[in-house]
C-alpha cells in the first residue's frame, strides 16, 4: 500500500521505524509525485468509505428514532384501550350487579307476601338490604386475620410487630394492620390485619399452630375474624368443653 511505498522510498528497516522527512527531501520529483498520487488515490477511496459509513449511520439513526415514536404511539394507544375496557367493565359490572339486585328483592318479597298470613307483614326492601350489607361483611371478613396476645407498647410500630410474627412462620403477605379497640392498661388489644385474599388468610391460618413451638411468640395466637354472634358461640363451645 501507499504506506509501504512510503517507507521503501525512506529505507526504512522495519513498521516501528517512523519515514525519515530528510530522506523525502532528497528523492526526485518523479518519485514525490507519485507518492503523493497514490497517498490521494487513497485518501480519495477511504473518502467514499467514510461518506457510505456515514449516511449509514444517519440512516440507523432515523430507523431508530422512528422506531422510538412507534413504541410510544402503540403505548399510548394500549393505554387508552385499557382505560375504555376498563370503564366499560366498571359500568356493566355496576348496572348488572344493581339490576340483579333489584329484581331478587323485588321476586322475593313477592314470594313471602304470597306465603304469609295477612297478620304478618311481608319483608321490607329495608331488610333485604341488611341482609345483603350482612354477606359483604362477611367476604370482607374472610380477608381479615385477628392476632391475639401480641405484646401493646406505647410508641409502637404495628405493622413491624405483625411482619415479626409473620416471618416466623415464613409468611410474607402484603397487609394493613392495626389494634382494635379501647386501650387498656391491663391487657393487650387484638390486632386485625388485612391480607389480598382469603387464600392467604387460609394458609396463614395452616402455619398459625407453628408459634407454640416459638419462643418468642408462643403466647401468641393467630384466628380468623369472626362476627359478634360466631365469637359468642365458640366462648360458648369452649366453656361447654371445659366442663365436660
Amino acid at each position: 500500500g501507499w504506506v509501504e511505498e512510503v517507507r521503501k522510498a525512506t529505507k526504512c528497516k522495519g513498521i516501528a521505524e517512523k519515514p525519515d522527512i530528510e530522506k523525502l527531501m532528497k528523492l526526485n520529483k518523479e518519485s514525490l509525485v507519485k507518492l503523493i498520487m497514490s497517498g490521494y488515490n487513497v485518501t480519495h477511496g477511504y473518502e467514499n468509505v467514510f461518506d457510505t459509513f456515514q449516511r449509514d449511520v444517519e440512516n440507523m439513526k432515523t430507523d431508530v428514532i422512528e422506531s422510538q415514536r412507534k413504541v410510544i404511539k402503540l403505548q399510548k394507544e394500549l393505554l387508552e384501550v385499557q382505560s375504555e375496557n376498563l370503564d366499560t367493565v366498571k359500568k356493566t359490572v355496576g348496572s348488572v350487579i344493581g339490576e340483579t339486585v333489584e329484581k331478587e328483592i323485588k321476586l322475593y318479597s313477592q314470594a313471602v307476601s304470597q306465603t304469609t298470613t295477612s297478620a304478618t307483614p311481608a319483608i321490607t326492601k329495608e331488610d333485604l338490604k341488611t341482609v345483603l350489607k350482612t354477606v359483604v361483611s362477611e367476604e370482607d371478613r374472610s380477608k381479615n386475620l385477628i392476632i391475639f396476645g401480641l405484646r401493646e407498647a406505647e410508641q409502637e410500630d404495628v405493622s413491624l410487630a405483625v411482619t415479626e410474627v409473620l416471618q416466623e412462620i415464613d409468611e410474607k403477605p402484603k397487609f394493613e394492620a392495626a389494634r382494635v379497640g379501647k386501650r387498656k392498661s391491663d391487657q393487650c388489644r387484638p390486632i386485625k390485619v388485612t391480607v389480598s385474599s382469603s387464600n392467604v388468610v387460609h394458609q396463614i391460618l395452616i402455619k398459625a399452630k407453628t408459634l407454640r413451638n416459638s419462643n418468642q411468640f408462643k403466647r401468641v395466637y393467630i384466628d380468623m375474624d369472626r362476627s359478634h354472634e360466631e365469637r359468642r358461640l365458640q366462648k360458648e363451645l369452649v366453656q361447654t368443653m371445659k366442663e365436660m
